[in-house]
């Protein structure tokens, strides 16, 4: 990259991010119900044309905007599996991270990683890490690097039933279908809270409960009693 490109492009995220720190105090001031484009270029000093010069929609300057609570819960992870003792432990401890997070913002959540337009999720988590590399921790766990990247719900899960899958736990048929069909009732869980149907209580055990059932289901007999395990010490 030349130092003229260079230059443009420190100007573009310089742009981008005025954009994005105004949908953020818009989103604290109202919710994300209130944001309109023209209350983000209001806010940031610029015209409605402009802002489309830099981002897809509404949904793609929404989405950065609230990846700051996806951060935190990234943030968490290292610390909830740091004494897992196996792969069931660590699918189990996250997923129990996840439900914490989620549910204390379940409209965000929704957003990130529910929306219609989530086939450009990972897109655009790729670009928030280049507009803020800053925030992008330094961990050694590869697995939870690789996770940060993906915003696609289905591909963190297998992800996660990757190393089950290579220590011969569960079938890669078998994981594939118990992803899928665990992120069909995380959805329906998650609306739930937004709707307050649920609490974040019941919520949490009503996901957990359903996560261990199916995956002491998928998973072949030998390895089915670290799923109870996994709950006990999630449970504590």
């Amino acid at each position: 990259m030349s130092e003229k490109e260079e230059r443009e492009q420190l100007k573009q995220y310089r742009i981008m991010r005025y954009f994005i720190d105004a949908t953020i105090e818009i989103i604290e001031e109202t919710g994300i119900e209130g944001v309109t484009i023209r209350k983000v270029a209001n806010q940031a000093g610029y015209t409605s044309a402009t802002l489309y010069n830099y981002f897809d929609n509404l949904t793609h300057l929404i989405f950065l905007a609230n990846m700051c609570h996806l951060e935190k819960y990234n943030e968490s992870l290292p610390k909830c599996i740091e004494n897992c003792k196996n792969p069931i432990d660590v699918y189990m401890s996250i997923c129990k991270c996840y439900t914490k997070h989620s549910f204390e913002k379940p409209e965000i959540f929704e957003l990130l990683f529910f929306s219609q337009r989530s086939d450009k999720f990972e897109e655009y988590t790729n670009q928030y890490y280049e507009l803020y590399p800053k925030r992008e921790k330094k961990i050694k766990s590869k697995m939870l690097k690789k996770l940060f990247h993906l915003n696609n719900l289905h591909n963190r899960s297998f992800n996660l039933l990757l190393p089950c899958i290579e220590e011969g736990m569960i079938e890669k048929e078998e994981a594939i279908d118990f992803t899928d069909i665990c992120l069909r009732f995380n959805k329906t869980i998650l609306q739930d809270v937004k709707n307050k149907i649920l609490d974040k209580e019941e919520a949490t055990a009503l996901l957990l409960k359903y996560y261990s059932q199916l995956l002491k289901f998928y998973l072949k007999p030998d390895f089915r009693h670290l799923v109870d395990e996994a709950m006990v010490n999630i449970t504590k």
